[in-house]
Formats: structure tokens, sequence, C-alpha cells
């Protein structure tokens, strides 16, 4: 009784649980927006599910396998269309839908163009289209509850209808949605198991292959060729390809979060919609092969009959309801939506009862749902039904609104005129131009398409091809696309095919050993699969293979042994390996399967290859060396025979064939999981970096704060623990300690730049990838600072304001030229200006103006980031760009402004990388004989001068230090240098803190010696004159100036001994210029030193040094090349 009754148990019990679901789902509905789009929080999975759903109906089911059955081609081709039509929509629509991403509906849309009218038109179209198509879903259930379950009468279509019309009329578009999920897994599973009942039928599989191969209907020249039937099949392609936007399509865009979904939602039911549609397509030809003589509209009934048996029936009639149910309830509910939306709230109706609009649109659920039921009674064909309800919708309001997405807009005149005329002629085509076999949709699509142009250029009506509203998500698109254009092409230039194929080598010579003897396995293992009379009629052939193939296993077991002249740096085995790969598993393995006519064991032997490859190998070089080799090993023994399947055999038990199928899946299976395997442990890697990142980040964060606390407490009380230089000496060390950072520098293309940030920002533990949209506006192209710090800052900032970003809406990278300035030391009411770069990174569709100067500080507090808990992944901007010499606003959420230097080393001398560099006097240096005699000079030279020997001494030890290492061109130490300028100096200026300064004069400049050390050790005087003659201003942070800007310093010199110090640098540099290897140098210098140093010497008295300094200049400006 049970099993006679069991396919009623299922049906039944899938009915009530549709309704029971799709009931509790819509509990939360309170409002129009929960009816029709919920709260925008579906996940992707959940949108594709219920594309596809939607996308293909139950009637699909009965009319796809009949068609199929019998036009073959005719059918198949148009039919793929509705999966291209898809990817369409995903690929190229998507990204230009952003302002219509808040209505609730397509007539919404429409009006929200062309107004009112438009927006009342399109809901009626909608709506009868909505009608039409749950009326043929209804007549799919009523017909297969029938075949099926054996039921006769109205009653069965009315239960199974109303249940539909009930959960969506009081569940809304979540019990839609939930429902939908439920059909798509059903029916998702339902058709394979046809499938394979189906073919499990056949009792020649073969046959399959013989009426593909001779049937007319399956061969293209018959299918394309200009005649009606060809007519008729471009038409239904067209009406297939062409994106309709139905109600429910369309109603699955608006309901994304955002277009990023959007595009990945169709573009994944695509692909899930062109496997179900060619699953349905196999089972007819399965049909046609197994039984080619049945009456078409007896097919479903041919099935039910032949192949269902108690339970499959159940779970058949299961299966075409879901398809059915879940197409029906969608474009019920779009259709009470149109009709409450964009019907009756437009009009601003009084009634009272408006105020309560669930109500209302559930009641139009009803009504609706019952003008389908009854035009499902009445009507036969199911096709003619879905194409007569699509010509009231197609030909009239298709056109408008995908030229609006395209960004042609127009008036409201305009469009009347085109759905007029579109209306007329889909209403009177098939009475004039029937016999030419083409539906009435495209003609009527096309009338539209003229109509509507023609009267907005000859009315003169305004707009027209103005665009897009919502520009940044298709400029977004083609930077993506161009970006991968140029990514492919610089791979292209820039692979280094040896160093990729070095990366493929085993880790352990021991693996080559190994494969040697999997080679020598497999090898003999072919022995037992040939046949004796097969080896002696390719017998060279054979020869050859088991000689080469025994050369090559000797070659790699005998590897370890080699000597290390073939080992050297690995160059041979770099190119063997691989060769030998491609060569020996899958060139030898391709001609032993074909010669041994795909003898089981050796099938089984090749995909082992196919395993140990992937394990030998990584996947891109796997897979190119496997499909060249397969390809290869046919071509050579279609070469040697003339015959590629003389050998094969047909035969072959099913218990083979089954054995095959599962090591095939299974091999690929383990190069998966291996794949997988690999993945998994780069995710657990990436995400233990970034738990460090992010401690180190947060203790960075607390030294910090404690170094505010710290130098707030001694700002406000210095006067009482410290003196000033003690206290300006322990901040300039904690600024080391903490804030400083050494800097990388080199060049990068702002391109290149943008490209590879877009790239880490892919590498980010971020749910989805935010969209980025790069607005380059300047004349740079290249930044030089820490391309590697510059990349973190911005991928960093981007993270943060994604984080932040509650509207989804994409970040745009804005660069534009800028200017950074600073003052300078004793130049009064002067600004120095850099070239800088304006990094913007913002949710805002207008990025800020730019300032005329961005002035950096000294040393810019980062109390608020420490403080800010939110802020704190920012600290290690906030230490990238002081170290760049920057500016930084981070005052918002939602944009970061940067200013860099176009070139930091403009403003950031090469000495501040020299900060924490040890410094140990050289040895050798001290040994030196000029060292040794000047030192000597100058110490006996301040024997009978009022100068202390003590501090000289140090300061001698100092400079030993600090410039250990560095030679001047001549080849002698550098710290002859400025021993030489004291010498010097001493000849006209007897002043002990000048000879110190003499001395010291270059280590601010060159070394990490700071101005704070030198005051702290010798004293404030020592340091004034040292800071006046330097070339760097010379804080805690080390700022590069211009040679005038030098010179305008030294001209307020204030001490003259300054000007002392200099002149004698000065004098020594032009006594050695011939060591300057530039000769343009030698002038410039020489034209500096006549035109201000010469004045300068006479000014203060030393006529001996103006003269030698004239002198010397005179000869260098001389020089001829």
């Amino acid at each position: 009784m049970v099993k006679s009754h069991i396919d009623i148990i299922l049906y039944s019990t899938f009915l009530i649980f549709n309704l029971v679901v799709g009931l509790l789902a819509g509990r939360r509905v309170k409002s129009l927006r929960d009816f029709s789009i919920g709260n925008k929080d579906f996940s992707t999975a959940t949108v594709t599910s219920t594309i596809v759903a939607t996308n293909i109906g139950g009637g699909f089911m009965f009319y796809g396998i009949q068609n199929v059955y019998t036009s073959g081609l005719q059918f198949i081709i148009p039919i793929v269309g509705g999966s291209l039509c898809l990817l369409f929509v995903g690929q190229f629509l998507a990204i230009r839908m952003g302002e219509f991403l808040n209505n609730f509906s397509v007539a919404e849309a429409m009006g929200g163009l062309y107004g009112r009218n438009v927006r009342v038109i399109t809901a009626i179209s909608g709506i009868l289209v909505a009608i039409g198509s749950m009326a043929m879903q209804f007549k799919v259930i009523g017909r297969m509850i029938t075949l099926l379950l054996g039921f006769e009468g109205l009653w069965v279509t009315v239960v199974a209808a109303s249940i539909v019309i009930l959960y969506s009329a009081f569940g809304g578009i979540r019990s839609v949605l939930i429902t939908d999920i439920l059909q798509f897994l059903v029916f998702s599973i339902f058709i394979p198991i046809l499938a394979l009942v189906v073919w499990n039928h056949l009792k020649k599989p073969e046959l399959v292959t013989h009426t593909l191969a001779t049937n007319p209907i399956f061969n293209l020249r018959n299918t394309i060729g200009w005649n009606p039937k060809f007519l008729s099949t471009l038409g239904l392609m067209l009406y297939f390809i062409i994106p309709g936007m139905n109600p429910p399509i369309f109603q699955r865009i608006v309901m994304s979060r955002n277009l990023e979904q959007v595009k990945k939602s169709f573009t994944y039911a695509a692909g899930l919609d062109f496997i179900i549609t060619m699953s349905i397509a196999w089972i007819a030809v399965l049909l046609l092969s197994d039984n080619p003589g049945l009456v078409p509209n007896n097919i479903v009934n041919y099935i039910i009959t032949s192949y269902a048996y108690p339970g499959l029936k159940g779970l058949i009639a299961i299966g075409i309801t879901a398809m059915a149910m879940s197409t029906a309830d969608s474009f019920l509910n779009s259709a009470a939506v149109l009709a409450v939306n964009d019907i009756i709230k437009p009009l601003k109706t009084s009634w009272t009862f408006w105020q309560r609009p669930l109500i209302f649109i559930r009641l139009f659920s009803l009504i609706f749902g019952s003008f389908a039921l009854l035009l499902a009674i009445r009507t036969t064909d199911l096709l003619q039904l879905l194409l007569l309800t699509s010509s009231f919708y197609m030909p009239i309001f298709t056109v408008p609104l995908l030229l609006a997405i395209f960004g042609f807009r127009s008036t409201t005149r305009s469009v009347l005129i085109g759905m007029v005329a579109g209306a007329i002629t889909a209403a009177l085509w098939d009475k004039f131009f029937g016999y030419l076999g083409m539906d009435r949709l495209i003609p009527g699509m096309v009338a539209n398409l003229i109509f509507f142009m023609g009267s907005h250029y000859i009315l003169r009506e305004p707009k027209g091809w103005v665009g897009i509203q919502d520009k940044e998500p298709l400029l977004a698109a083609r930077q993506r696309r161009k970006e991968a254009w140029q990514h492919f092409i610089n791979n292209i230039k820039n692979t280094n095919i040896y160093d990729y194929l070095q990366k493929n080598l085993p880790t352990y010579e021991v693996i080559y050993s190994f494969f040697a003897i999997y080679i020598i396995g497999a090898t003999y293992a072919s022995l037992y699969t040939i046949k004796e009379d097969t080896i002696t009629h390719y017998q060279s052939l054979y020869n050859f293979i088991y000689q080469s193939v025994l050369v090559c296993t000797a070659a790699f077991l005998t590897y370890p042994a080699w000597p290390s002249t073939f080992k050297y740096k690995k160059r041979f085995i770099t190119i063997a390996w691989p060769v030998g790969i491609f060569y020996v598993l899958f060139v030898v393995g391709t001609i032993l399967v074909v010669m041994s006519g795909f003898h089981e064991l050796q099938v089984m032997i090749f995909m082992f290859n196919l395993v140990m490859a992937s394990f030998l190998l990584e996947w891109p070089l796997m897979l190119l060396i496997s499909s060249l080799g397969t390809i290869l090993g046919c071509l050579i023994f279609y070469m040697y025979c003339g015959d590629l399947y003389a050998c094969t055999s047909a035969s072959g038990s099913g218990e083979f064939k089954f054995i095959y199928a599962v090591l095939l899946v299974s091999s690929f299976l383990i190069a998966i999981f291996r794949f997988k395997e690999k993945q998994k442990r780069l995710e657990d890697k990436n995400t233990y970096l970034i738990t460090l990142y992010e401690e180190r980040n947060n203790e960075l964060a607390e030294i910090l704060g404690y170094r505010e606390d710290f130098l707030k407490e001694l700002n406000q009380d210095e006067k009482a623990l410290f003196d000033h230089t003690t206290a300006a000496y322990v901040q300039q060390a904690i600024y080391r300690m903490t804030d400083y950072m050494r800097l990388e520098v080199s060049q990068i293309k702002l391109d290149e730049l943008l490209s590879k940030v877009k790239y880490f920002i892919k590498l980010k533990d971020l749910s989805t990838l935010p969209e980025i949209i790069t607005k380059k506006n300047t004349k740079e192209e290249f930044i030089y600072g820490d391309i590697v710090k510059i990349q973190q800052l911005l991928v960093d900032s981007i993270a943060y304001i994604y984080k932040h970003n509650q509207s989804d809406k994409p970040i745009i990278i804005g660069i534009e030229d800028a200017t950074l300035g600073h003052g300078v030391n004793n130049m009064k009411d002067y600004t120095r200006e850099v070239k800088a770069l304006k990094f913007i990174i913002t949710t805002d569709q207008l990025i800020p103006p730019t300032k005329e100067v961005y002035m950096f500080d000294e040393h810019p507090s980062i109390t608020p980031i420490v403080r800010d808990g939110e802020k704190k992944a920012l600290v290690e901007n906030v230490r990238i760009i002081d170290a760049h010499y920057g500016y930084a606003d981070l005052s918002q959420l939602n944009t970061h402004l940067y200013v860099l230097p176009v070139n930091v080393r403009e403003v950031r001398g090469k000495v501040m990388e020299l900060l924490r560099s040890p410094v140990v006097a050289d040895p050798e240096e001290l040994k030196h004989p000029l060292s040794i005699q000047l030192e000597k000079e100058l110490l006996d030279k301040i024997k009978n001068e009022k100068i202390d020997a003590k501090i000289v001494i140090n300061a001698l030890d100092m400079i030993k230090k600090y410039h250990a290492g560095v030679k001047r061109k001549s080849g002698e130490p550098f710290f002859t240098h400025p021993i030489t300028v004291a010498l010097i100096l001493l000849g006209y200026c007897k002043d002990q803190d000048a000879v110190v300064a003499a001395l010291l004069h270059d280590t601010v400049e060159d070394t990490g010696l700071s101005l704070i050390q030198i005051k702290a050790m010798f004293g404030e005087q020592v340091a004034f004159i040292v800071n006046k003659v330097t070339n760097l201003e010379s804080n805690l942070r080390r700022i590069s100036l211009e040679d005038h800007e030098n010179i305008s310093r030294l001209m307020d010199y204030q001490d003259e001994r300054a000007a002392f110090v200099k002149l004698a640098d000065r004098l020594h540099n032009m006594r050695t210029i011939s060591g300057h290897s530039s000769l343009a140098k030698q002038k410039h210098i020489a034209n500096e030193t006549l035109l201000f140093f010469v004045p300068l010497s006479e000014k203060l008295g030393l006529a001996s040094i103006a003269s030698e300094l004239k002198e010397i200049s005179l000869k260098v400006l001389s020089k001829k090349k």
C-alpha cells in the first residue's frame, strides 16, 4: 500500500514543505521594501540560485525536450542564447546599472527616466507578461500531476497553484528566494537522475554517436542557411540572447548589495544555466537515439511510461513542479510590486488602506495568481504562450531601457512613439509577415528602436548619448581590463623561462631516482598490454620508444652521482627535467595508449602519469606539457601509421569504464587536494602574519603613546630637570628609537604602483574585494621613494576606508600634482617649495581641491592616532609619511589625504639612512701617511694658540669614527679634508670654536652625527657655526637644501667665524677640484665661487684667499673639452 502511494506521499510532502517554508520565511515582512527587495543582505549564492530558478521554468522541460527532439540544432543553438544573455547582463550591463539599484521595480526605473506615464505603461506591460508566464508554469504543474500521479480534473492544478500564490502573497521576496533555493536544489538533482535513467535504458550506447553523426537535425550545414527555418531559428535566438529585463530578472538586480554582486551572480548563473540547458538537451538526444519515432506531444508521456517507476515518478513530478514553481512565484511577486508601487502609488490615491500597502499588495497577489490560473486552464501550446506574453513586454519596454543602460536618454514623447510603434508591429506582424517564420518579438523591437531613435533626432529632442550617471563601476571595469592586458604583455616581456623552470626542480636529488624507478615500473607494465602482432607491426617505433625511455631512465636514476661539472648551477637538469617528463610520461604514454588499442591497464598508467606530473610540477606547466605531449603523441602515431584509430578497440567492459571514470576523477581530486593543501598552508601563514602585524602595530602604538606622554612631561618640566641641550638630546634619542624609519629609495611608474596596490589589496583578509577606481591627473610618470612602504601606505589606507564604507561605494584613488612646503632657518618669510603628488583615497565622488602648498611639520604629532583605537591601524602610515617628509590628513573616516614629494631625495638627505649605522674608526685609515701627517701638523700648530688640545683631539676622534670608510676621489681618507680645512682656517682665524667647527663641518651633512650631539659635546657656539655652513636643515629630520638656499643662509652669517669656515672649506675644494670627473660640475662650482665666495672673502678682508679663489675659478672656466 505504501509502495503504490509513494509518489503521492513524496509529492504531497514537497508541496506542504514549500508552503510551510515559504510562509515561515516571510514572517519579517513589514513594508513594501521587505516584500519587494528585502534588506539587500542576500548572499551571492542565493541570488545566483534564484536567477537560475527563475530563468528556467517548468515549461522549458516540456517544450525544451520536445523541440530538441524534433528540431535538433535549430533549437539547441537558440537556447544557448539564454545563457549568453545572463553572461551579457553580468559582464556588460551590470556595471552600467548603478543608478537603478535603489529602485523597487523595473517600472520605477523607467519612471525615473521618462516620467509617470511611462512608468505606468511599463508596469501594465510587466503585469501582463507575469500573468502569462505564471499561466504557463501552472499549466505545466497540472499536466505533470495528471501524467505522473494519475489525478484528473482542474482541482489538482488549482491546489498546486494555490500553494505558490499563498506563500508568495504572504511571504514576500524572502519566501520566494528561500523556496527558489529549495526548488533549484531539487531540479538540479532531478535532471541528472533522469538523464542517467534514460542512458541506462539504452540497449546500445553507441546509438547516441550514430544519431549525432547521421541525423540531419544535428547537421550544422543544414541548420544554417537562408530559409524560413533559419529565420525562425535566428529570431528565436535573438529572443533568448537579448536581455529582456523582465520584472523578476530586474528585481534580482536591484535586490543585490552592489554591482559586484550583480556581476558575479549573473556570471555564475550563466554557467549553471548552460549546464542545465545542455543536460535537458542531452536527455532529448538520448530519447531520440532510443526511440526516434515518437510523437513530439507525447514525449513526456513516453518518459513516464517507459522509464518511471514508483518513487521515480514522484521525483520527476517534484523536479518539474519545482522548476515551474520557482518561476511562477518570482513573476507573481514582481507583478504585485508593479501594481502597488508603480500604478497605485503614482496615482496618489486617497484610499485609506493605502496607508497599509501590505494588505493591498497581498490582495493583488491573489488576484493576479487567479488570473494566471484561469489562463492556464484555457491554454494548450506552452511555447506560443511564452512568446505571446513576451510580445506585450519586450517590443514595448526592452529597447528604451537597454539604450538608457548604455547611456542614451531622450524625452517621454520619443519613448512613447517608440513604444506605440513596437506594440503595433508586434500586433500586426503575424497577419502580414507570418509566412516568414519569424516571431513578432524581434520585428517589434526593431520598430521600437527605429521610431524611438528617429523621433529623437527628427524632433530634435534634448539629451541623447549623455552617458550613464554612475560611471565609477564602468571606469573601474575598463581599468581592470586595461591593467589585465598590460599585465599580460608585461608577463610576456619579462618572463624568464629559465628561472621558472628552475622553480619546478625537485628540492631533493633522490626524487630524480624515484621518478626513474616509476618509469621502469610503468614501462615494464606496458609490455603486457601490447600484443605481439602489434609490436611486430610497429617494430621500429616500438624499439625507438623503449631505447629512448631507457636512456632517460638511466639519466634520472644516476643523477645524484653525476659529476659536479654537469650539476653546476643545475643548468642541464633545469631543461632536462621538464623535457624528460614531457617525453616519457605524455608523448610516449600517448603513443602506447593508442598503440595498445586503449587497453585498460595502459590507460590507467597514463592516468597515473597525470597524477605524477601534478605532484612534480606546478599546475600551469603540468597542463601545458600534458596537453602538448598528448597532441604530439597522437600526431607522431598518425604520421607513422596514417590512421590514428587503426589500433583502437571499441570493446571494453562496463566495469572497466566505471573504473576508468573513478581513476580519472580521483586523479584530478588528488591533484586538486594537493593544490588545496598548499592553499590552506598559505592561508594559515597569511593569517599568522596578519596577527603578528596587528600585534606589532598595537605594540608600536603603545610605545609611541608613551613617547608622546614622556615628551609632553619633559617639555613642561625640562627647566627643572635638565638644561635645554640635554632635553633636546633625550628627545632626539627617543625619536631615533621610535619614529625613525630607514628608507630604501627607488623609482616606480605611477601606473605600476597603482597596479601593485590593486593586486596587494586582494591579499588582504577582506570579506569582498572593494571596487577600486583610479583617477590620475598628473604630469608626473614616476615617484621616487621607498616603494614598498608607499604601497603599504596605500593598501592599509584602502583597507581602513573599506572597513568603514557602510554604503559599499567604490573606493577612488586620486593622484594629482601638488606642492609641499617648509620654512628654512635664518631665511625670514621664505617657504621652500617641492614638487609633490597628492594621493586621495576616498569614497566621495568629488576629490577635494588641492591647496597651493601643503606645509609639513618638523615632527607631526601622532597622539590623535594613538589615542583613537579605531585609527591604530594607521600608525604605520603616519610614520611612513613622516619618513618621506610628507603631509597627511586622516581626520575623516571615508577620505584620507597624503602628499608625498615626487623625489624624496630633494628633501630627505641620504644621511638620514645612516642615523642608526654603527660608527667605528677604520684602523687602516688611521695608519694612512697623509692622515698622520695632517693630524700632527694641526696639533703642532695649535700648541702656540689658546686652543684646548683635548677638545681638538676629541673632535678628531669624532670625525675619524663618523667619516670612517669614506674616501676622497684622490684615494685618501675623507676625514683628511676637514683637517685640511682646519689648517687653512688657522691661517686667518685662531678661534677654538671655529677650529672645532671646521673639523666637524661635514659631519651633520654626511654622517649620523646631529647638531644636538655636537651641541651637547662641544657647546652651543660650535653647533651654531656647523649649522650655518652645512647644506642641511638639521633638526630631528635632516632636510636637504638647494645651493641658492645655502648661499642665502650663509650671507646672513651673523657670526663671521661661520663665513671663515665656509671659505676655508671652499678653498680646499677648489684646490682639489680636478678630482671632479664632470667638467660641467667643475665650471658650475667655479662660477659660484667667482660670483659669491670671492666677493665674500674680499668683504671679510681676506685678499689672499680671494685672489687664489679667483685664479682657480678663471682657470677652470677657461677649460675646454
